[in-house]
């Protein structure tokens, strides 16, 4: 029987998932004032969902490997048949995208009236994929539930996570509310608000932030432009935290030659300087945001895989990875199932953090002017400001909110990160609590995500405040802790 709040979980955030997911690509022409019934269409209109094809195919693939793999080790749950068909859907969705059923074929795709269906059966089928999961496992279930729970309890009591955390519902909320918030048709060269450029903010609406030097407003380019500025940095941080996790464990857990390779291209990239490397890329793969990511995500690994390496050391010399290693476990199944889940604290805080470096990068690039020249971002905002000389009229207000909103987001992604830093690392959450040096010795208060067991799938939370690193069988809501 699934876990009671699981249950609530998912009856609860996934129309929430769809609304947020459908906001991403949601038509820029449906202003407010267009009204309600039309609003409410946008999320069936034919740009919903229409990604371009290698985005649907690279979860088909994803998610049909899943399920396969459950299925040879035959799963009695119904998952793997949920996976399956997931990635049917998404194979459906990408020849769609394709153009595949009128019998042509093109990569950059185009605007198909059903997208926004396989989106919606996409979502449907992954929520219910945890329902599945969690009727087949409902102690785990309990305990991820429980483990959640208090997790977001210490969070809280975390003054610059919920700072950090205020300050992105804001910016990411904005983002996503772009198309209610501004006119699109307002970032045309041509829509001109005022009778002048550089015009002084006043209270109408269009007017709060001023105009640019060609009169348009900068409003509504400043709520477009957080649409590419955190976007880029979160596909781009994403790339970046899989290379470096991969490579860390890798590097960390096997000894000689091999790891020595990783290592020495580790160096190679940590010692070459990014910002040539990245106008080189730019120049040579063209200007536009996809070319952004994949550069920003592929030059600023190295420092994760060189934190991870480390803990992956320590890690790889514990005991029960020798035990893992007499039972003849293979070197993947202990890097998945125990290297990566007590490493995964340290990789989790480190990408919070990485995602601040990526919105700087994108926002250096484009102020040189390497950004994409049809789309608006922070740094292209700058890059304009200051071109047309808005520095030296001066006109703050064509300066002042890009460059603030980038200082904010890149100090709530610092705080986010500090405070999951501190709740995921026993050993700084019991220092900053009491003040001094924590006790030595052994330590069952383990970061989310693995422990000193080995078998460990789950942790739990005990009322110390600490997370339970025991097996999850010894595990129990009642026994381990107060609800």
């Amino acid at each position: 029987m699934i876990p009671r709040r699981l249950r609530t979980w998912i009856f609860v955030w996934t129309p929430i998932a769809w609304v947020i997911i459908s906001l991403i690509t949601y038509p820029k022409d449906r202003p407010l004032r267009t009204g309600v019934v039309h609003l409410l269409g946008g999320f069936f209109a034919p740009t919903v969902g229409n990604y371009p094809p290698i985005v649907p195919l690279i979860l088909a693939l994803v998610l049909l490997a899943f399920g396969v793999t459950q299925l040879v080790r035959r799963s009695r749950s119904l998952m793997p048949w949920l996976l399956v068909a997931g990635g049917v859907d998404c194979l459906l969705w990408f020849a769609a995208g394709a153009d595949v059923f009128q019998g042509h074929f093109a990569l950059n795709g185009r605007d198909t009236t059903w997208a926004w269906l396989f989106q919606t059966v996409l979502i449907v089928l992954l929520a219910a994929c945890v329902w599945a999961w969690g009727a087949a496992n409902p102690e785990r279930a309990e305990l991820m539930v429980w483990n959640t729970r208090q997790i977001w309890r210490l969070y809280r009591g975390n003054w610059q996570g919920m700072v950090g955390l205020y300050i992105m519902i804001f910016f990411v909320g904005m983002a996503l509310l772009a198309p209610f918030l501004a006119d699109h048709a307002l970032l045309d060269p041509t829509a001109q608000i005022s009778k002048s450029g550089f015009a002084p903010p006043t209270w109408s609406y269009y007017h709060w932030f001023g105009t640019t030097e060609q009169a348009m407003s900068v409003l509504a380019e400043f709520i477009w432009s957080a649409r590419i500025s955190l976007a880029v940095g979160l596909f781009a941080t994403a790339i970046s935290t899989v290379l470096g996790a991969g490579i860390g464990v890798a590097a960390g857990y096997y000894h000689g030659w091999f790891s020595e390779v990783l290592m020495r291209l580790t160096d190679a990239f940590l010692v070459i300087p990014w910002l040539p490397l990245a106008m080189v890329l730019v120049a040579a793969w063209g200007q536009n945001y996809m070319i952004l990511v994949l550069i920003i995500g592929i030059t600023s690994w190295p420092g994760t895989a060189r934190v991870v390496r480390a803990d992956a050391m320590r890690v790889r010399e514990l005991q029960f990875i020798e035990r893992s290693r007499a039972i003849g476990s293979s070197d993947g199944h202990i890097m998945r199932k125990h290297i990566l889940p007590n490493v995964f604290p340290l990789v989790f805080a480190n990408t919070i953090l990485v995602v601040a470096i990526a919105i700087l990068s994108e926002t250096t690039l484009s102020f040189l002017g390497l950004g994409d020249p049809l789309n608006f971002s922070w740094g292209t905002m700058l890059h304009y400001a200051w071109d047309s000389g808005a520095a030296g009229l001066p006109a703050w207000w064509y300066l002042l909110p890009p460059g603030i909103a980038i200082v904010l987001v890149v100090l709530a992604f610092t705080f986010m990160g500090t405070a999951f830093d501190e709740i995921l690392d026993p050993k700084l959450r019991k220092r900053e609590e009491s003040g001094g040096r924590p006790d030595e010795g052994p330590d069952r208060l383990l970061p989310l995500g693995g422990g000193v067991g080995g078998a460990i799938e789950d942790v739990a939370t005990v009322p110390s405040g600490g997370i339970w690193a025991g097996p999850a069988d010894d595990w129990s809501p009642h026994e381990g802790g107060s609800r």
